[in-house]
């Protein structure tokens, strides 16, 4: 587990920098001094996306991702995650944030959905106004 970076990993937001580079979607800033420590915002919008990844976070995608050896532990630690999740989404949109969650397996497998959501959430802002 020491091993496991959260900054820079190469499944979730080194991807996710590709695809959005790739869409020339610009203005993002990476691991702003926000609550929660977002992968990527954008300030203006108001914007908050993060890329969860599917053990570390609990998400039921069907990929089988249970521990093996100290279960009860980690079902612990994942179900924490989760509240904290879910605290961090509440903080943040109480403070007029809209919180993006992109899961690993739909990075991997529908990259153009999860970059479709966040461009839809940012025409949807910039419509809307702050």
């Amino acid at each position: 587990m020491s091993r496991v970076r959260s900054k820079g990993n190469k499944t979730t937001e080194e991807r996710l920098v590709g695809l959005l580079k790739k869409e020339k979607i610009t203005g993002w800033r990476r691991h702003y001094p926000l609550v929660g420590k977002p992968d990527f915002v954008w300030l203006r919008p108001r914007i908050a996306v993060f890329v969860d990844g599917c053990f570390w976070h609990g998400h039921d995608c069907g990929r089988n991702l249970s521990p093996k050896t100290n279960v009860d532990e980690w079902a612990k630690k994942i179900a924490l995650t989760k509240e904290r999740d879910d605290k961090i989404a509440r903080q943040l949109g109480s403070k007029g944030w809209t919180v993006i969650r992109i899961w690993e397996c739909d990075l991997r497998k529908y990259p153009s959905a999860s970059v479709m959501k966040i461009k839809a959430t940012m025409e949807h802002k910039m419509f809307q106004g702050p």
